[in-house]
């Protein structure tokens, strides 16, 4: 799904870790009034900063997603909490009833054991669904208000867990890993953190993110930096099928998701690292189609005895009700 909000981007930081043909790393530091370290001994650092291109511990994991789910809800219009309301009114039995979809999703998944996390954006805006490491994953009040049918649900919330375990957003993280890594050695730029991050190369490239509030605080922005520039066509794609999987395999007919996709809207400010919807929807027809079994043979995911139950009265009650949401300043 696609992320409508924005942050204020690192002033300099963050185009001193892009790569532009024809562009030296003297003439950035120039325009970004900082001083090149562009001796032997500094490009052999920045190579050695690839040595954070590795898997996350979960606690590493946990870590950023948490950071990186307090940004979307800051930007999402703060979340529609529980504790709005006491057990049995709206609000608290809208966050019961996602959670319950979503965790059971998530015991579909490749990784059943992570701590499963689902809530609601009060941005009745934008038709949208984040997710973070470590299992967070945010749909908008503007989308939950145009689903037909809890498999609608569960198709948005499918897409959303299957980028997470596919570990689509740990790709973007190991990316500002090793983007601020090289900034942090070529420019005198005095990154938050940064001393941390460079001398984890010579020790397997994990951080403790825990233990360094300073160097969370500059990889979240850059992570988030990467996240808002969306994932390519091939991991939608991926994300597409897998949540397919995932439907079929908790008995929700994902025929429903294809129906959602008609409702999404091409030509945002992803452009063309976006797949459009008609070739998300031929590439779930085809796979749909490869499921069903020739005659004599075993079907590995059934497609018989599907079901599209109606969305539960109390989701459309709570989103009916206004919401305070929680705090969106993060103090």
């Amino acid at each position: 799904m696609l992320a409508h909000w924005r942050t204020v981007a690192l002033a300099g930081l963050g185009l001193l870790a892009s790569s532009c043909k024809g562009v030296t790393w003297a003439q950035v530091a120039q325009k970004a009034g900082t001083v090149v370290n562009d001796s032997a001994a500094a490009k052999k650092e920045r190579a050695s900063c690839e040595k954070l291109d590795v898997e996350p511990t979960v606690t590493e994991e946990y870590a950023i997603g948490s950071a990186m789910a307090i940004h979307w809800v800051q930007g999402g219009g703060g979340l529609m909490a529980p504790t709005d309301g006491a057990k049995g009114t709206g609000v608290h039995d809208l966050h019961e009833y996602l959670n319950v979809v979503g965790k059971n999703l998530g015991a579909q998944s490749a990784r059943p054991t992570l701590e499963w996390t689902f809530g609601v954006l009060n941005d009745d805006k934008n038709f949208n669904a984040v997710s973070t490491p470590g299992a967070y994953v945010f749909v908008t009040r503007k989308l939950l208000s145009e689903l037909g049918n809890e498999s609608q649900l569960a198709g948005v919330l499918a897409h959303e867990i299957a980028h997470v375990v596919l570990k689509h957003s740990i790709k973007q993280y190991n990316a500002a890993k090793v983007s601020l890594c090289k900034t942090a050695v070529t420019m005198e730029a005095g990154i938050p953190g940064s001393g941390g991050l460079i001398a984890s190369t010579d020790s397997g490239g994990n951080l403790d993110l825990d233990g360094d509030s300073a160097l969370l605080g500059s990889l979240t922005e850059k992570v988030i930096e990467f996240a808002e520039s969306g994932n390519d066509k091939e991991q939608e794609y991926e994300a597409d099928l897998l949540a397919a999987k995932m439907m079929l395999s908790a008995g929700y007919d994902p025929d429903e998701y294809i129906v959602l996709l008609r409702k999404t809207t091409d030509g945002s400010r992803l452009g063309s690292r976006h797949p459009n919807k008609a070739d998300r929807e031929k590439r779930l027809v085809a796979f749909l189609n490869g499921l069903k079994p020739s005659q004599g043979e075993f079907a590995e995911l059934s497609l018989q005895g599907l079901r599209s139950p109606p969305l539960k009265p109390e989701l459309v009650a709570a989103l009916k009700s206004p919401s305070r949401g929680v705090a969106k300043d993060g103090k």
